[in-house]
């Protein structure tokens, strides 16, 4: 009852509040406090038996104090049975204690001896970073140094530009000066031209080759206006030329002698240019050069005036396209070279056609080109269509009168280039037996004094010229009428042809005896225009030379500022990269401090423990703590397991710097 356990806690000395409290603290003390209530309630049963007398049914209540004592030694058992396996799991638990504080050191070692690593690889690190800062320092320095020369440098070629573009504008303004006034003194040169010139050339000697041998030498004293010419009787006559050329003379000078005339086609003005002479004399030489069909080697041909005349006015300062037309007057027809050939000739044109202001009009054949080369090829084709036959006086005589004519596409200008068949003696040149050769030299010597009488009557302004006289002076009628004339008169340095020297010469005096007083009145003008045209010329290849050198400069000037602005871009841009690399360097050192201050706060850390893991977040159990296990229960408690963390190994998983990953392979 009730009671009788009050009374008995109080006769053990242990209060009813006392007990009451054991039972409200835990599970595990009641049980216990149970246990011990029924050994005390037998042992009270027994005493009570002892003094009252044995109960009625006696067996009935020695079984059930029996039945209590039993089921009290099976506790009993079973406790001692769960001491012991207690005991041997606080053995193991020392044992895996023990074991787990030897692993803490080793890892405690481990982790300082990491840490010192660290340490220590920060250390170099830092140094290799201080190191490489100041060697890209001292690079970038040098960068700069480069960049702030390459500026100056820049800089000095900008200055050099602007120079060399002023001197350059200054240049072209006085060469633009200069082209002014060669322009107005080309103009004056023009107008001072009178309206016909005669210059004489002499053929050279050794050009005849095996016939000059043959022949004396002395027939021909010429100087640089008067020539006089000696027959075998010993009778010598004098002509006046303009200006007489030696055999010397190259075709180049010959160009040179002919250039106010070629430089009226580029002003817009009319040029005629005349090659007259006996047969053999130099005239297709002057005119088509040594080769004017182009069947030779070019190495060895000869370019003429033609050639040369051509060139100037389409590839030379002021030129441009020209188009070109060849005819020939044979036999007193007038037929184009430049037009398809009619059973094995060149077709014949008519002549019978005027246009409203009566001049003849002819539906020749005209080729535009805008290239010497194109004209060249022109040139060939014309030439050689030529009609040429051999004589005894020439091999290849020209046996018709060539008329060549360019016209200027973008002016008024006009060039005509005439090759005049050379006046013959037919008993010389072996035509008087009759036949086409002797057909021929009677049509070419009444061309020839045709043209002497239309000359003549022009330079006298007579009211009637004799222009129909002829197919040759019908066909230079327009030209003849408006064109400033030269004439170069053809003559040979040996004595045995002062007869036909004399004759050719004759020819030339009567043209250039015509209009002589105006000659003479223009004579000093002429002169002072020719040496100051002679003087601006030079100037003007002085100052083109001087450009030309000056753009060259200028051009290697802008090729050398592009490299410096190329290098620059260059410098530039590695100066950027070890920027960048100064920019890396300084973030990887700064994170490597701080995984050095992160290191020393963990071994700090490891060092402010008691020397087992629970120090620094580990599971351990430290040395001389008992290990916390649960308090006895009941028959169907079940045995407690140890934690988790206790049987993981910690050299299984060793500890890596959250670093690590940051710190170059190659640093030192």
């Amino acid at each position: 009852p009730p009671s009788r356990g009050r009374d008995n806690c109080r006769s053990e000395g242990r209060p009813v509040s006392t007990m009451a409290a054991a039972v409200a603290s835990s599970p595990a003390a009641a049980e216990q406090l149970l246990a011990s209530w029924r050994v005390v309630e037998a042992a009270r049963t027994l005493r009570k038996w002892s003094i009252e007398g044995p109960p009625t049914n006696p067996r009935a209540a020695a079984g059930a104090v029996a039945s209590e004592l039993d089921i009290y030694v099976e506790e009993q058992q079973q406790e001692a049975s769960e001491l012991q396996t207690l005991r041997a799991l606080a053995s193991e638990s020392a044992r895996r204690a023990e074991a787990l504080e030897a692993e803490a050191s080793e890892a405690r070692a481990e982790l300082e001896r990491r840490d010192d690593e660290e340490r220590r690889l920060l250390t170099r690190l830092t140094v290799s970073m201080a190191t490489r800062s100041a060697i890209l320092q001292v690079g970038a320095r040098h960068l700069q140094m480069e960049v702030e020369e390459g500026a100056s440098r820049l800089e000095a070629t900008r200055l050099e530009v602007e120079r060399r573009d002023a001197q350059l504008q200054v240049q072209q303004h006085e060469l633009t000066s200069l082209k002014q006034q060669h322009s107005a003194l080309c103009l004056q040169v023009r107008e001072s031209i009178p309206p016909v010139s005669v210059m004489c050339r002499v053929r050279p000697s050794e050009s005849y080759g095996a016939k000059a041998s043959a022949n004396d030498q002395g027939g021909l004293v010429a100087d640089s206006q008067e020539i006089t010419v000696e027959d075998p009787s010993g009778r010598s006559r004098k002509f006046r030329m303009d200006r007489i050329l030696d055999g010397g003379v190259s075709q180049e000078e010959v160009l040179g002698v002919a250039a106010p005339w070629v430089e009226s086609f580029t002003r817009g003005g009319t040029a005629c240019v005349l090659a007259y002479g006996a047969t053999g004399s130099g005239k297709t030489y002057t005119l088509q050069g040594s080769d004017g069909c182009g069947t030779g080697p070019a190495e060895q041909r000869v370019l003429g005036l033609s050639h040369h005349a051509l060139r100037r006015i389409i590839d030379g300062p002021g030129g441009g396209a020209v188009r070109l037309s060849i005819l020939e007057v044979y036999c007193d027809q007038i037929r184009d070279l430049l037009a398809l050939p009619q059973e094995g000739s060149p077709p014949a044109l008519q002549c019978s056609r005027r246009d409203a202001q009566g001049r003849m009009v002819l539906e020749e054949v005209e080729v535009e080109v805008d290239s010497f080369a194109k004209a060249e090829e022109v040139l060939q084709r014309g030439y050689a269509a030529r009609a040429t036959d051999a004589t005894l006086c020439n091999e290849r005589s020209s046996r018709s009168h060539i008329v060549l004519t360019a016209r200027s596409t973008t002016s008024d200008g006009q060039l005509v280039l005439v090759d005049l068949a050379g006046s013959e003696n037919v008993h010389k040149s072996g035509a008087d037996e009759g036949g086409k050769l002797l057909t021929e030299a009677k049509a070419i010597n009444k061309s020839l004094s045709a043209l002497a009488d239309v000359v003549e009557a022009i330079a006298k302004r007579q009211a009637f010229v004799p222009y129909r006289n002829s197919r040759l002076t019908m066909l230079l009628e327009e030209i003849l009428g408006q064109a400033k004339i030269l004439l170069f008169v053809h003559v040979s340095p040996f004595g045995v042809d002062a007869p036909v020297t004399s004759h050719s010469l004759t020819f030339a005096g009567r043209v250039r005896s015509v209009d002589f007083g105006a000659q003479m009145l223009r004579k000093d003008q002429e002169q002072r225009l020719k040496s100051e045209h002679t003087r601006s010329m030079d100037a003007n290849r002085r100052l083109e030379s001087m450009i030309d050198q000056l753009r060259k400069e200028l051009a290697d000037l802008h090729k050398e500022k592009k490299e410096q602005k190329q290098q620059m871009a260059q410098l530039s841009e590695q100066l950027r990269e070890q920027q960048r690399e100064v920019t890396k360097e300084k973030e990887l050192r700064s994170r490597l401090e701080a995984a050095g201050r992160g290191a020393e706060s963990r071994g700090a850390c490891a060092d402010a423990g008691s020397g087992g893991a629970a120090g620094c977040g580990g599971s351990a159990v430290a040395p001389g703590q008992k290990p916390r296990t649960a308090p006895p229960t009941g028959v169907r408690r079940r045995v407690p397991t140890p934690h988790p963390g206790l049987n993981r190994p910690l050299r299984d998983t060793p500890r890596e710097s959250p670093f690590a990953a940051s710190i170059p392979a190659a640093a030192p």
